[in-house]
């Protein structure tokens, strides 16, 4: 299993996956095809499950989403609770997000409906660099 990073664009996230239990979804998402956009990112995640790290932490900045690739990030995020429902491994999410954006904060509260069983933590948009420096 390899590493997955994908370069951000106008339209598209900057997406880092690590086989050590570490993601980073940030910046825009409306690709014109959410589905096919997301199909690699969801066979990485597949290929994760079949053997994960105990600690997953995924880090999150998504500054917009449009609806099809709010319904490819529940899909992620489905899988992601399943590792913790069947002790495969604790996830912890960091969520930054402005917090003026009423929509974002409403997505949020579903996807913590949607997958309980990860560990949230929520951060406004512009600590978001802070963190990523220090986990450099």
């Amino acid at each position: 299993m390899e590493n997955l990073i994908l370069n951000g664009s106008d339209k598209t996230p900057y997406i880092n996956l690590n086989q050590n239990g570490e993601m980073v979804f940030s910046g825009v998402s409306m690709p014109i095809d959410a589905a096919e956009f997301y199909f690699q990112i969801i066979e990485w995640f597949s290929d994760y499950y079949r053997e994960p790290k105990p600690e997953t932490v995924i880090t999150v900045s998504f500054r917009y989403l449009n609806s099809s690739s709010e319904s490819m990030i529940f899909k992620l995020f489905y899988c992601l609770d399943r590792l913790v429902q069947w002790d495969k491994s604790k996830v912890k999410c960091f969520w930054y997000f402005d917090q003026a954006d009423e929509s974002m904060e409403i997505l949020i509260d579903r996807i913590k409906t949607y997958a309980p069983n990860i560990s949230y933590s929520l951060y406004p948009m512009e600590d978001v660099q802070d963190a990523m420096a220090s986990a450099s």
